[in-house]
């Protein structure tokens, strides 16, 4: 089967002409770098079947990083067999800078085609688009298409089969060897004044072609990018921007994540009563599912709202407004994002991570994602805060709830920059991380292409990271409901003769349960874990209660709210109803309050670092390729919680 490389710049229209002619649907943004591997499709022109490759987008083949690389690999024919021709995809509308990459690729001397887009772009920005005179000034045919609105998509298979062998527009030779060499990763030397070269020729061409072609700006763009990228404007439109966006995350995710929970729930009830079976599909299986399923309306929403900026071609404004803070950070702009979103869920935030090129700067950004304060913690900062903190309290001119809130927010963010600072120190290179920007023209999003982009995240997350997360849940309920015999027979006879009093049997088997599932939960392996880690947890102010809490929400931080509502005979798992009882414990080595001060802000500080997420961890394992930094960073953030949260205690108190 013959070979067809595709081949262009970011943003030029590439993988969306890839999409329309394979039928395949891949992701476009207009944030460079974000196509990061080789997709494959298959075509059929007059009866003979092509593989077309949709090659990552690049400026250039001497950049040095993996998407050069891959690009690279298969113009020699080092990964597929040598190709049989090259489609070019030319930005009508900046066709100085695409020639670049053409250059060089001509040089080759593959049989080569064109497809210019952008040509409405042009159009507004009074570019003249003369099709036949730049297809004889290149030496190749050329065809206009517009793949967003299916215009001329079936020119491009015409064109095909009339491939030609293109001119050179600039000649330098031994380029083929230092291609090859570059493959090696080393540094091609003199690729920068090759480069200034070729430059010099290309704008021979532009200049015969159109004088002035592909150098206007476009009015309207420039005259909102005067306070988009603005220093100070900028950045305050930024930040509302974002705070759109985090706001849109809670807001617009709660309705569905309420209905997925009320849905788990009718059919749990469906599921009879009694027995272990019963119990292990309610709250193991389902539960389980539960877990997975409810951080969908997360991850879509977030992924969808940033794909409608991406694709209007907003955020690469925004990556180029934070790239100097990033960078003393040891990161870069593109870090932004991610650093944000992790403040609804590390989940989609980790794998949002994937549009930074440089592989340091991506794992630094990967690694600190998880100390930004996700809406999980929420529920656990909610009920620890009001537990100690009366509605109404004041800490001098501000409300004593509100700023503890906020503190454990900023708490996370100081320590992420602290380890910032660290891993840019411990990954220090003497190679310049490129990070090159085109500033694109802003444009109405693809609804369609950005709704497959965030439907695509979502089916990754539940394949990858749900079988691990459904995995844990059945382990969990297995360590809750099982103990030694001589405990669980104990515990089974003092249920029954706690209920005895009871005439109606409906409540009687209710108390029965009830009377059993507290017992039951303390005398499990997973109370007796609990009780064996009270020792190394009673420094931090935790009982053995907690510990169990602690152990369980590793599967998830939420989960700690709904463990003290099961440790406290209360059905209900909100705020009120747990926290009225967990008000009621007094210690009995000092007669104070149990759950005081002290032991609300060392528990808020644990779980504001602690890495306590399954999901969080298995996303990590999968965008690294190696559980390494899942176990380091989950042995990590953990001393740093421990260490936080026994200081302030101990100050506390």
């Amino acid at each position: 089967m013959k070979q067809i490389l595709l081949i262009g710049n970011p943003n030029c229209g590439k993988t969306t002409l890839f999409n329309r002619i394979t039928g395949l649907n891949q992701k476009t943004s207009n944030l460079p770098g974000t196509t990061v591997e080789a997709y494959k499709g298959k075509i059929n022109i007059q009866g003979e079947d092509y593989q077309i490759i949709d090659l990552p987008g690049i400026y250039s083949l001497f950049s040095n990083t993996e998407y050069e690389q891959v690009v690279n690999t298969h113009l020699l024919g080092h990964s597929a067999g040598k190709p049989n021709l090259v489609v070019f995809v030319l930005d009508a509308s900046n066709l100085r800078r695409n020639l670049l990459l053409y250059s060089q690729v001509a040089e080759l001397g593959i049989p080569s085609a064109g497809i210019l887009t952008m040509t409405d772009t042009a159009n507004r920005r009074n570019i003249t688009t003369n099709i036949p005179h730049i297809s004889k000034e290149l030496g190749i045919p050329i065809n206009g298409v517009n793949p967003r609105k299916d215009k001329n998509i079936t020119s491009v298979l015409d064109i095909i089969k009339e491939a030609k062998t293109p001119k050179q527009i600039s000649t330098n030779p031994g380029f083929k060897e230092r291609l090859e060499l570059s493959l090696s990763g080393k540094k091609v030397k003199g690729s920068s004044e090759e480069t200034l070269r070729r430059y010099a020729d290309i704008d021979s061409v532009i200049k015969r072609l159109n004088d002035g072609n592909g150098i206007r700006s476009h009015f309207n763009t420039a005259k909102i990018d005067r306070y988009v990228t603005h220093p100070v404007w900028g950045l305050g439109i930024f930040l509302l921007i974002m705070l759109a966006l985090f706001q849109g995350v809670f807001s617009l995710a709660d309705p569905p994540m309420g209905w997925i929970e009320h849905g788990f729930a009718f059919v749990k009830d469906q599921i009879p009563d009694g027995g272990y079976l019963g119990s292990f599909i309610r709250n193991g299986v389902i539960s389980g599912l539960e877990g997975v399923i409810v951080f969908i309306p997360q991850i879509f929403i977030l992924f969808f709202l940033i794909g409608m900026l991406e694709d209007s071609g907003y955020m690469v404004r925004a990556s180029f407004l934070s790239d100097r803070l990033m960078r003393k950070l040891g990161l870069n702009g593109r870090s932004i994002i991610p650093l944000v979103g992790g403040f609804a869920c590390a989940i989609p935030s980790i794998m949002a991570t994937r549009s930074i090129r440089n592989k340091k700067e991506r794992l630094a950004t990967m690694l600190v994602v998880p100390l930004m304060s996700c809406s999980a913690r929420i529920p656990v900062y909610v009920l620890l805060i009001s537990l100690v903190i009366p509605t109404g309290t004041f800490w001098g001119p501000l409300p004593a709830q509100t700023t503890l809130m906020t503190a454990a927010y900023f708490s996370g963010i100081f320590v992420a920059i602290i380890f910032s600072l660290i891993y840019k120190f411990l990954g220090r290179t003497y190679e310049v991380s490129e990070f090159v920007l085109e500033l694109p023209t802003y444009q109405a999003p693809r609804f369609q292409t950005v709704l497959q982009s965030a439907w695509l995240k979502c089916r990754s997350f539940i394949k990858e990271a749900g079988s691990i997360i459904l995995i844990i849940s059945m382990i969990l309920w297995g360590l809750s409901n099982f103990g030694p015999s001589e405990d669980m027979n104990r515990i089974e006879a003092e249920s029954i003769a706690l209920s005895t009093g009871i005439d109606d049997p409906r409540e009687q088997q209710e108390a029965k349960e009830r009377y059993a599932n507290a017992l039951t939960l303390e005398y499990s392996y997973a109370g007796q874990m609990g009780k064996y880690i009270e020792p190394a947890i009673e420094p931090l102010g935790y009982d053995w209660k907690t510990g169990i809490a602690l152990i369980s929400s590793f599967a998830a931080r939420e989960v700690f709210v709904g463990t003290m509502s099961t440790l406290f005979q209360t059905n209900e798992e909100n705020v009120v109803g747990i926290r009225a009882k967990m008000q009621t414990q007094i210690n009995p080595k000092t007669g104070e309050p149990l759950y005081g001060i002290a032991y609300a802000i060392s528990l808020i500080l644990f779980y504001a670092f602690a890495l306590q997420c399954v999901s969080t961890m298995a996303v990590l394992k999968k965008e690294t390729g190696t559980w390494k930094y899942s176990i380091n960073l989950f042995m990590l953030y953990g001393f740093i919680a421990y260490v936080s949260a026994y200081i302030a205690y101990q100050l506390l108190t």
